[in-house]
């Protein structure tokens, strides 16, 4: 039950992590189009990079839960059994962990610029938690969707990660497409 909750929520932050890929676009093609007109959209350049992080940020967790970070596998690969399954542990929990503290650290930053009412320093001032918010609610996520998995290998189970990889491997080896998710 949590984990189908956990899922829909991940899905929707990627889903708003592609809308703000497609905002991207959107203001990259309408400054464009305003240069050409010989005019300028104030802080463009400026929006497109709050929605590039909220892009990056907010598709941490998805990422990670269908399968799709890269990761580094070649101890745990070499490693069997229980050696194998220490080094998932150790790896999660070192990724727990530095999640973790960069969510805190990222919240912490958002409620002071909240608290403080900064504004960003282009054209049009934003207040700065509105761009930030997308960054920490990203890393939270991303830290829930670390230690959920790290939870399931303590437990003895399987990863949610390793288990999205293993089908979207054989849905490509079988020709397949397939919802990574």
């Amino acid at each position: 039950m949590l984990t189908r909750t956990l899922d829909r929520i991940y899905t929707a932050a990627g889903a708003l992590a592609g809308v703000f890929l497609v905002l991207i676009c959107v203001i990259v093609t309408a400054q464009i189009v305003a240069r050409q007109l010989e005019t300028i959209i104030p802080s463009a350049d400026q929006f497109a990079g709050f929605c590039l992080a909220a892009t990056s940020f907010l598709g941490l967790a998805y990422s990670f839960r269908s399968g799709s970070h890269i990761r580094v596998t070649l101890f745990t690969q070499l490693l069997r059994g229980p050696g194998g399954r220490l080094a998932l542990i150790l790896a999660l929990a070192v990724g727990a962990a530095i999640a973790a503290t960069l969510a805190w650290h990222t919240s912490a930053m958002v409620a002071q610029n909240f608290a403080r009412g900064e504004v960003t320093s282009g054209l049009v001032p934003v207040p700065l938690w509105i761009p930030q918010i997308g960054m920490a609610l990203g890393v939270i996520l991303f830290a829930v969707a670390i230690v959920e998995d790290l939870v399931r290998a303590i437990l003895g189970h399987q990863t949610l990660f390793d288990a999205a990889e293993r089908k979207l491997k054989d849905a490509q080896e079988a020709g397949e497409p397939v919802d990574p998710v």
